[in-house]
């Protein structure tokens, strides 16, 4: 099969690096895509080496875009059209309508328990919903961090220019092309918002993937989010004989954790490398100050900033999280196109038709009616990890004065085997919010046996895949739950990729920023954060905490210690 002309009309790189020519098929089991030029009804077979990036890219020269399954059932996935003069493939309306994240809110009212919800204690919350949005789109309320206005990340996704996300892309795939793994040291907001990008759009083990499977990116890992020398010892084997590059994220520089990572791996590039170490480090701080600026600029690190108006939790679509992401082959422009699209729909004072806004006053109204815990739900182990970054996003912003709902992760169903008693019996304090997947990237069916020892038979002969049983995995508990007095809702992401993920981020984010402003207090800011670090600085003797340290001491001295020894 001849592509060499069509390999010419395929101007994208981040196209190119997830796809590869193969004129004698592509692997059982590969996803690839079939594409028809304007001027030929040749088709073009490129298997897909990185299913996550890709759906459709804007090649003017492509009319039809075909994402298939080798050897599947399903032959046709996806099909958009596009010619000369039409509108950006992510714009285009059946593309946001294949896309649409829906919010089904039927199990958050009228339950069976007195601290259930009604719609008239939502209908009282309404109005103070939407002054509350207003609030944020006009920049008015309490929304500073040492005289700072911090809703720099609302505007974000308008701001970001094709300019800026070609000089990350063109960094990461120079460097990319010189080593075999990557480390992304940061933690909180530096570290949650990509991993939980990387985890939900790459393969589960995709590290133990061939280079060419892994679209050609090197192996990613991520270090400083925790002090756990075993943990670091084990990275340490899987980096062993590997050219290694790092990015470090702190705006301050001063960040216990990141900070003591970095001085690890900045001694062993440099101990191997020589000078030579500056290609290696990447670095992500403040624009202008800070202890890590300094470091850079002394030693000639390349640079990515931190915006001083955007906090760590709110941050994954600046260069905190791009950087990352890029070096793992996903699709920052498909990413970024997200968040606008979300943009777009948050900032209308419409209640329901912003599911920001409906988010928001719901979990407020349990909040009212007594409601501590919400559980995070999900049963796609690709969004587990999303649910994890929302336990940072909701209780750093929400936790404050007494207030606010703990945000607890779980993945379903092997969660139901574990805390599903609680949730269903427990103590009246639970909502649930579900995070589903609409379409999985593959169907996996169930064997049929002769001797149905197992009783299952039914399944195959009623036609269900696990895909099937999958979603009864949430359906059943939902409906269960709400019986036994546990109000839930859902949201459901239609497919795996950098734009549905966008768009979930930035409706996370403005909601938990409406129900800051709900609950009478900053979200932009965690002051509680600090005594942990004030206590911890003191008992490691850091200088200048040295007052503290005595009184913890003395406080210390005089508690009857009680220790159990088995």
């Amino acid at each position: 099969m001849k592509t060499a002309g069509m390999t010419k009309r395929l101007h994208s790189p981040s196209f190119r690096q997830s796809l590869s020519r193969n004129p004698d098929g592509c692997r059982s089991g590969t996803k690839y895509v079939t594409i028809i030029t304007k001027r030929s009804t040749k088709k073009h077979v490129f298997c897909i080496l990185n299913p996550a990036s890709i759906l459709i890219r804007r090649e003017r020269n492509m009319t039809t875009f075909t994402l298939d399954r080798f050897g599947g059932n399903e032959t046709v996935r996806r099909q958009i059209s596009r010619g000369r003069g039409q509108k950006e493939p992510y714009d285009h309306p059946s593309f946001e309508k294949a896309n649409t994240i829906s919010l089904d809110v039927t199990y958050m009212f009228d339950g069976p328990e007195p601290t259930s919800l009604n719609r008239k204690d939502l209908e009282a919350i309404i109005p103070r919903a939407l002054e509350a949005n207003a609030m944020l789109e006009r920049g008015e309320g309490d929304i500073h961090d040492k005289e700072i206005p911090m809703t720099g990340w609302m505007d974000l996704p308008e701001e970001i220019t094709g300019g800026h996300l070609k000089k990350i892309t063109d960094v990461t795939r120079e460097l990319s092309g010189e080593i075999d793994a990557f480390v992304s040291l940061g933690i909180g907001g530096s570290y949650l918002g990509i991993e939980a990008t990387f985890r939900a759009l790459t393969h589960s083990f995709f590290n133990q993937l061939s280079r060419e499977r892994r679209g050609g990116a090197p192996e990613i890992y991520f270090l400083g989010q925790n002090m756990d020398p075993d943990f670091y010892r084990d990275t340490f084997d899987m980096l062993e004989g590997k050219r290694v590059a790092i990015n470090v994220i702190s705006k301050s520089g001063t960040t216990t954790e990141t900070a003591i990572a970095f001085r690890i791996l900045q001694q062993a590039l440099e101990s191997h490398w020589g000078d030579q170490a500056r290609r290696f480090i990447l670095v992500t701080t403040d624009k202008e100050k800070g202890a890590l600026k300094k470091v850079a600029k002394e030693k000639g690190y390349r640079t990515f900033v931190v915006p001083e108006n955007v906090g760590g939790r709110f941050s994954v679509l600046t260069d905190v999280g791009l950087v990352g992401l890029a070096m793992a082959n996903i699709d920052l422009g498909e990413f970024t196109a997200g968040f606008r699209r979300m943009r777009r729909l948050t900032r209308e004072n419409d209640f329901w038709k912003n599911p920001s806004l409906v988010h928001a006053a719901l979990r407020y109204a349990a909040w009212l009616k007594g409601k501590k815990i919400e559980v995070v739900a999900t049963n796609a182990t690709s969004l587990y990890p999303v649910a994890r970054w929302m336990e940072q996003l909701f209780p750093e912003s929400e936790g404050h004065m007494g207030q606010g709902l703990w945000v607890s992760p779980s993945l379903y169903s092997e969660k139901l085997h574990a805390n599903g008693q609680m949730v269903q019996q427990g103590e009246r304090n639970i909502i649930e919010t579900f995070l589903l997947l609409g379409e999985h990237d593959n169907r996996l069916t169930i064997p049929r046996q002769e001797e149905d020892l197992d009783g299952l038979n039914f399944l195959p002969d009623s036609g269900m895949a696990m895909n099937d049983i999958n979603r009864k995995v949430v359906e059943g508990p939902a409906y269960a739950h709400y019986q036994g007095g546990v109000p839930n809702m859902s949201f459901e992401i239609p497919r795996r990729n950098a734009y549905n993920l966008g768009q979930f981020y930035y409706l996370m984010e403005r909601s938990v920023a409406i129900s800051g402003f709900l609950l009478g207090h900053n979200p932009f800011i965690q002051p509680g954060v600090e005594s942990y670090k004030t206590a911890m600085f003191a008992l490691v003797g850091k200088p200048g905490f040295e007052e503290k340290a005595k009184k913890m001491k003395e406080r210390l001295q005089k508690m009857e210690r009680t220790v159990i020894h088995g």
